[in-house]
């Protein structure tokens, strides 16, 4: 695990580890910029600190690919890329990881989110053939049990999942429709709503304001986007979002605090393909996007999570693509 800390906001992380950006706090990552070289942070009850990177626990099964779950304040992170079904949680409190009973079945760029103390994943693929799934697997922490919730309308991998009121909003990915499905656990029923103007796949999503934002990503020739797209439950309706400083596909967002913090993805295109060190927060105040310190590395195919004031970065490749 890799954290950075600087003021007001929170955490990141790399293959296999995690990453910190959060506040009021110092640390050391080793073959990172030094003291002099870092970025400044003010403790809004103390003196200036400098934030850089430090190491944290590492995640017994390197992956990337994958998206987490937190329930009760433990992280749920499965599967991943490469036909993974192990399972682990991170507990934050305590710097440490558990191993848990493995997934029913491997799978990669599947869509998790948590409802009810219990994590669900949706679709992804289980292979290398880039067959989309409409599996619902649901895990419970408390009995460390598998159980299935029938399947979705289509199948459908690399997107995201977004839990928002009582309903899970499915946005984005490929294998079927660009619709935006939206699930209620409790009926275990769905339904079929507008997408957002532009078809997006390895997309970050988050629920912000009781509304859903969905946050760069990419589709077929278009590259990289930096557009975002709100929909509003309320209305019913979508509209325009504060653009990305930079376009990316393949990272991770989340809510920290009253923010959105961005990190890492990537840029396919043109050979070389670039894996992004860059990380951005949104403030509402403002109403824009501004740059953050860069993780200590380019990586994508990994999750940002926020909580207790940190954003945390884990797993992840440094290797934009995956695959020759």
């Amino acid at each position: 695990m890799i954290r950075f800390y600087a003021a007001a906001v929170s955490v990141l992380q790399t293959a296999a580890a995690v990453l910190l950006l959060g506040a009021c706090a110092v640390g050391q990552f080793p073959a990172q910029p030094s003291a002099a070289d870092a970025p400044t942070a003010v403790a809004a009850d103390g003196p200036e600190r400098v934030g850089i990177w430090q190491t944290g626990a590492v995640m017994p099964t390197a992956r990337s690919e994958m998206r987490v779950a937190v329930v009760d304040g433990i992280f749920y992170v499965p599967g991943g890329f490469g036909g993974l079904t192990s399972f682990e949680s991170y507990d934050p409190a305590s710097d440490s990881w558990t191993e848990l009973s493995p997934m029913p079945e491997p799978a990669h760029h599947m869509m998790v989110t948590s409802y009810n103390g219990k994590v669900y994943i949706f679709g992804g693929g289980p292979d290398l053939s880039w067959q989309a799934t409409a599996s619902v697997l649901v895990y419970d922490p408390a009995a460390d049990t598998w159980t299935e919730a029938g399947l979705m309308p289509e199948r459908r991998m690399s997107g995201e999942a977004v839990l928002l009121g009582d309903f899970i909003y499915l946005v984005g990915g490929t294998g079927g429709t660009t619709a935006l499905l939206r699930f209620d656990p409790a009926e275990e029923s769905w339904t079929v709503l507008p997408g957002p103007s532009q078809p997006r796949e390895h997309v970050a999503a988050v629920a912000f304001n009781s509304e859903l934002w969905v946050i760069g990503g990419r589709w077929g020739g278009t590259g990289a986007l930096a557009t975002v797209e709100i929909f509003s439950p309320a209305s019913g309706s979508w509209r325009d979002g504060p653009e990305l400083i930079e376009a990316r596909s393949g990272f991770g967002a989340a809510v920290v605090g009253d923010r959105i913090v961005v990190a890492g993805g990537e840029i396919l295109g043109a050979r070389p393909w670039t894996a992004l060190a860059s990380a951005e927060v949104y403030d509402p105040d403002s109403g824009a996007w501004t740059l953050l310190p860069e993780l200590p590395a380019g990586i994508h195919g990994m999750p940002v999570v926020g909580y207790g004031g940190t954003a945390f970065v884990l797993g992840g490749s440094d290797r934009a693509g995956g695959i020759d």
